[in-house]
């Protein structure tokens, strides 16, 4: 064999063992890219004008707008503030004397409150909120009320009460009720379904407004629904079926000495929100944290000296608003929004370049000092793969 013809099988052997190796290098860095690759929420201060008390606040389900009831101590007054992109500016309108329970549609433009105590009554607006009607349906200041997201069902209930009154649901906006079963749900869907947590942990559902009830899954603390009924989540694991299946999170976000407090989850089970209380009262501290891969990471929110009083998340998970409101003058109020962003539009034969939804703040939204991204977690748990829910680790 000459030398020319070994040097070529020689030149040929090295570039397929170079091949082979660039093969298996990027099989190797594959997942590191991928995880690097997921999207961070980004944080920042909102200010919202005006002074009084910040009673409660939403986020619409389709992260379009900001919702915020703001009473004045003097004159007690209620005004609603909206913000159409994401808290840079705010229009006000005048709210019913006393507006509480604030409820709003998928798309922010259906919005119901309940009236002043003792006025027996619901106010309903189908314009955002600059208008409003007055239903007087009976609705004590004491009753639960619920909205299905589309805003075409109403329910209302009275948790203790003394008759074992059924649950009514009204699909005219509040100005008639029809009885139902006497079940009462936590959370109302389109289309007549509804979900509940029952005293012995039971998870049921009803898919004719309520009338009757099925078993689907066992949680054993609350658990929070996400706006499509579809997506669970309870402290410590997540459901994406409803209830029926259950994988524990894989990382957790905070020592054991702490308890989950509030929470929500995304229409598609991977974006999270979770805060924790801490069990001195002394420290009554709310961190919030929250994750976009299903609980793999977590990022924490600001610092733990805020307790956040009302935190809500937008379906698909890019927005989550959060408010901390202090009476005593020593603190300083707190309102909060993350953003995570949004796949970018494709549009044929060229590149999408919409966000597909709010417009983005005109200011850049950069996280806050001492918010970085962070992993940290007292377990590390593979995810469940069984059709029964792994019991709850003891975290205290």
């Amino acid at each position: 064999m000459s030398f020319k013809s070994r040097g070529h099988k020689l030149y040929v052997g090295v570039m397929v063992f170079v091949s082979m190796f660039a093969l298996s290098l990027s099989a190797i860095l594959a997942p590191l890219a991928k995880a690097e690759s997921t999207p961070l929420y980004t944080w920042r201060n909102i200010t919202i004008p005006g002074r009084g008390d910040i009673s409660e606040s939403r986020v619409s389900p389709d992260g379009s707008k900001l919702f915020v009831l703001r009473r004045d101590l003097a004159s007690g007054s209620v005004n609603l503030l909206v913000s159409a992109n994401d808290g840079v500016s705010w229009s006000t309108f005048a709210a019913p004397e006393g507006a509480n329970g604030l409820l709003v549609s998928s798309d922010g433009s259906k919005l119901v409150v309940k009236g002043k105590y003792g006025e027996n009554a619901i106010y309903v607006s189908t314009d955002g909120g600059r208008t409003w009607a007055k239903r007087n349906s009976s609705v004590p200041h004491t009753a639960h009320v619920l909205m299905s997201p589309d805003g075409s069902t109403l329910v209302m209930y009275f948790e203790h009460s003394l008759y074992n009154d059924p649950m009514a649901v009204s699909t005219d906006d509040g100005n008639t009720w029809v009885p139902k079963g006497d079940e009462y749900p936590d959370y109302v869907f389109n289309g007549g379904k509804m979900a509940r947590r029952s005293n012995d942990g039971t998870l049921r559902q009803s898919t004719d407004y309520g009338m009757t009830w099925s078993t689907i899954g066992h949680s054993l603390d609350r658990t929070s629904f996400s706006s499509d009924g579809k997506s669970v989540f309870d402290g410590f694991h997540t459901s994406i079926d409803s209830g029926a299946n259950w994988n524990q999170l894989p990382e957790y976000p905070i020592d054991s000495i702490r308890t989950a407090e509030l929470f929500g989850i995304s229409n598609d089970g991977k974006k999270l929100f979770i805060t924790f209380k801490n069990d001195s009262i002394d420290d009554p501290s709310l961190p919030v944290f929250v994750s976009s891969d299903g609980g793999k990471t977590w990022q924490k929110w600001g610092d733990e000296g805020v307790s956040f009083s009302s935190v809500s998340m937008s379906a698909d998970g890019s927005r989550v608003f959060a408010t901390a409101q202090f009476t005593d003058p020593d603190y300083k109020s707190v309102y909060r929004l993350a953003i995570l962003p949004r796949p970018q539009p494709v549009t044929p034969g060229g590149t999408g370049t919409g966000t597909g939804g709010t417009t983005t703040p005109a200011t850049p939204t950069t996280p806050s000092t001492g918010s970085a991204s962070s992993g940290v977690s007292a377990t590390s748990t593979p995810p469940s793969t069984s059709s029964k829910k792994p019991e709850k680790p003891d975290r205290k």
